[in-house]
Parts: C-alpha cells; structure tokens; sequence
C-alpha cells in the first residue's frame, strides 16, 4: 500500500496567535509591560543616577558620557535580542503539517496516532493541549511566549533566555548598587528588606520610593534566577541531547555529542545565533527524521 505525506517546508511560516489561557496571557504581559518597565527603570533612573553630573570637570563630563554610551549600548543590545528572539519564537511555526496514510500499519517506526488532531505524528512529536495542536519535536509550551518550544523556534528560545540572563545579571549589579547607596551599608536589616520590602513600607520605616526601587530589585533577582534555571535546564538537554519529554522518560538515543546536538537546535551557524536574531542559521533537518545513535 502507498504511504502519501506532505513534508514539512523548511521555511518556517509566520503565525501570530493571542494567548489562549489566563497563565499564557499573563506571562506576555509580563514580557510586554514587564520588561518595557525594567528597560526604562534602568536606562533613564539607575544609570544616569550611577554616573552624577554633580563637581565633575569637562574630563570627567566626557568620560561620563563615554561610560554611559557603553552601558547604553549593553542595555539595547540585550534589549533587541530578547524581544527579537521572543518576536521570532511567536511567530514561527513549528506545528505539525498534516501526513496522510492509507492504513496505520504502515507508520513508520516512532510514529503515533494523535487522536485529538486526527494525524500520525513523527517521533520526538507531541501534542499540546493549550496550544490545540501537534507540535514538532515539542520541547515544553512557554507561557512567556503563549505558545509552545519545538523544532523549528527552540533556537529563538534558547537565544532568549541565555540574553534574559546577560540581561538580568547587568541590571542587578547597578540595582543592588543603586539601592546600598540609597539605603545606607548592607546590613541584615537592609538584607530582611529584600525578602520583603512591603513590610519596611507598610510599618513606616521607609517611604514608598524606597519600597519601589527595593522591591525592583527583589524581583530582579527573583528573575535572575528564574532565567539561570530555565536556561540550566536547556544547556543539560543540550549536552544529552533529549527534550523534556526524553528527560523524562530517559531517552538518549539522539544524542550525537555536543556539537551534533548544538547545531540540530541552533542550526549551521550555531555560534553566531546568540549575537542577532535574524542571523541566518539553517536547521540540518526537517524536523521528522531524525539521526538514532548507532545508526
């Protein structure tokens, strides 16, 4: 009996698609507004703040400008890849394109019949259920996204995360800097703060300014670390070459090494991805077929 597909195109289509659930739709706002707020929180109070204008000669006015120049440029370089990498992860599309088969006996082997999308899925391929779809080598769904990590836009993830942590480490050296200055020496008090900065406000102890620029920088460690997990996690399924999926249920047999892992995520120019989202980078498959250890 005849078996008929239609492959994959390997020129990912743009799609656009809102949030389907209230955890989807607040993450996006959280990236949206969120980081919007973070941006303008850094560039115009913190590091303007951190390089005063106050008794300083013309030397110093030029080198201050200098130093602010460099610094602005760090912020807009980290700001351009995350929300280009978060542009590029929504809008490309890596759901499964429909295959059509005269019986089911005759699936290859790893595939699997999706009852819920009516299709045979390829191996390392799921279906998720927010996203109402069957998804190519289906990573996890994001909820900083809406939609889910698979073949095709795990490169835009993994860029995200690994500028969200650059991003995250810059702005909490001059945030923790910034608020010492404001509230005196690091002390346990000033430390108990951290932990919970609505408590100084509320008791009287500091006023809402302080509350604001402490809790900013409590949950900018609170992110800090969120992004180090996140991006911990891709770097381990990296070095063994598995998805979340094959983390679970212990399946190793795509891992190539290393390098064969980096460039079946990142594409052919895996070490330039991280530097501009639109670099070009060609994956080396399709998404369906997919090289077995041994073979």
């Amino acid at each position: 009996m005849v078996v008929m597909y239609s492959p994959p195109s390997r020129k990912c289509k743009i799609r656009l698609k809102l949030p389907r659930t209230l955890n989807d739709t607040l993450g996006v706002l959280c990236v949206l507004f969120g980081g919007l707020l973070l941006i303008w929180y850094e560039v115009f109070h913190i590091l303007p703040t951190y390089y005063p204008k106050i008794n300083l000669d013309l030397a110093g006015q030029e080198k201050r400008w200098t130093e602010l120049c460099i610094l602005y440029a760090i912020a807009i370089y980290f700001a351009v890849n995350i929300y280009g990498n978060w542009f590029k992860v929504i809008t490309t599309d890596t759901s499964r394109e429909k295959f059509m088969f005269t019986s089911s006996s005759l699936l290859p082997d790893g595939w699997r019949y999706c009852s819920e999308c009516d299709l045979n899925l390829p191996s390392r391929s799921h279906h998720c259920k927010v996203c109402d779809m069957c998804i190519l080598k289906r990573d996890h769904h994001c909820w900083f996204t809406g939609c889910c990590i698979g073949y095709f836009n795990h490169r835009y993830y993994i860029a995200m995360i690994t500028n969200m942590v650059g991003a995250a480490l810059f702005c909490n050296i001059f945030n923790l800097t910034f608020v010492v200055s404001v509230k005196g020496h690091l002390t346990l008090y000033t430390f108990l703060s951290y932990i919970g900065p609505h408590v100084g406000w509320l008791l009287g102890y500091y006023d809402f300014y302080v509350f604001a620029i402490t809790l900013q920088t409590t949950i900018g460690t609170v992110l800090l670390g969120l992004f180090s997990w996140l991006l911990y996690i891709q770097i381990c399924q990296i070095i063994t070459g598995q998805t979340k999926y094959e983390v679970k249920r212990r399946v190793k047999k795509y891992n190539l090494g290393v390098i064969h892992n980096l460039k079946e995520i990142l594409g052919k120019r895996w070490y330039l991805v991280l530097l501009f989202p639109w670099i070009p980078s060609p994956l080396p498959g399709n998404g369906i077929y997919f090289k077995i250890k041994g073979e």
